[in-house]
């Protein structure tokens, strides 16, 4: 089992709060997505007072879609980010490799927020992969809008490059 993760942030550098964190496990080269191997966690900012907020990214968000922006800063159901992360390991441990979006954006929240807090990377720099770079070799495909809830966007993302893998014949990959 593979696992797409996609976050949700204040900002775009390291050390950016996180609003949301996501991760799902499936099968790249089948089209199985594993919905009980999922963490879905809305993350509590005041539990982050040294990481930092970008006010460019904070415009950004003015500029999209209500439910996106209600999912993001709403109130309710938050835990400290010690906790999502703690769940999140769990998980991405479970993982043969770790997808995401490009693996400069998540991938280095992610690993400034473990750090800056003590705990261990529950991955190692091998198991990384770059969804982006598989997607820009089917064009053809298409690509599903971006809606900003972390835990649909990694369904979306794991879909799409399923589809890829399809397209290009790939049938299975190095463990």
């Amino acid at each position: 089992m593979d696992v797409m993760l996609d976050i949700e942030c204040l900002g775009v550098a390291p050390n950016a709060v996180i609003l949301n964190i996501a991760a799902i496990g499936f099968d790249p080269c089948g089209t199985e997505i594993y919905p009980q191997h999922a963490v879905y966690h809305r993350v509590d900012p005041e539990s982050q007072p040294d990481r930092g907020i970008d006010p460019g990214t904070v415009a950004w968000w003015a500029e999209q879609c209500e439910e996106a922006k209600i999912e993001a800063f709403g109130e309710e159901n938050r835990i400290p980010l010690r906790q999502a992360l703690e769940e999140l390991a769990a998980l991405l441990w479970k993982g043969s490799r770790i997808w995401a979006n490009g693996v400069t954006y998540d991938m280095s929240i992610l690993e400034h927020a473990y750090k800056g807090l003590g705990m261990p990377l529950p991955w190692k720099y091998y198991k990384v992969m770059d969804a982006r770079t598989v997607y820009r070799l089917c064009p053809s495909e298409q690509r599903l809008n971006n809606n900003h809830h972390a835990l649909q966007d990694c369904i979306n993302q794991a879909e799409l490059l399923q589809r890829c893998f399809c397209k290009l014949n790939i049938r299975t990959l190095d463990p």
